[in-house]
């Protein structure tokens, strides 16, 4: 697949919303910021990146099932209903998400303490809230976690076997 421009790092902290007249923020994105990390890479990989980061389970599944064919969707919107124009597949985004998910996944533990860390910090939470963002996080990651698992038993088994992750 051809590569795009990657942002790499996205997740909520680096996206603003505007705000409208009221001071209500709105569902409209008015920036995204912090771009230290872009790069040339997957079309899948910063969408892999927000839903394994910004979602919990439910939500990335949910997302999941609909948005890699709501990206194609886009694209050949943007190409005038010229799919020929369109540089990849359903099936190709499809197994690009697969492979960045998995990097996602097995990156969300290693930053839960990053993540979740100031919140032991912050004395105007008590231990229950604290405990149940940290639960949430944990969350996430069995999910993510069970999801990679399903992926490597599945349709990348052959990843799995060849290469013992």
């Amino acid at each position: 697949m051809p590569s795009i421009l990657v942002h790499g790092d996205m997740h909520m902290g680096n996206i603003m919303f505007s705000i409208d007249k009221n001071g209500n923020i709105c569902n409209e994105i008015a920036a995204i910021v912090d771009w230290q990390t872009l790069h040339e890479g997957s079309a899948m990989s910063d969408l892999a990146r927000f839903l394994v980061f910004c979602g919990d389970g439910v939500v990335r599944r949910q997302s999941e099932a609909m948005a890699i064919e709501f990206y194609y969707e886009c694209l050949k919107k943007e190409f005038g209903g010229d799919i020929s124009k369109i540089p990849y597949s359903i099936e190709q985004l499809q197994k690009a998400y697969n492979f960045a998910f998995l990097t996602q996944a097995f990156f969300l533990l290693a930053d839960l303490d990053f993540f979740f860390g100031p919140i032991k910090d912050r004395k105007e939470l008590n231990d229950g809230i604290k405990m149940a963002f940290y639960d949430y996080g944990v969350l996430k990651a069995l999910h993510a976690y069970q999801d990679a698992d399903k992926l490597l038993q599945g349709e990348m088994k052959e990843y799995f076997d060849k290469y013992g992750i």
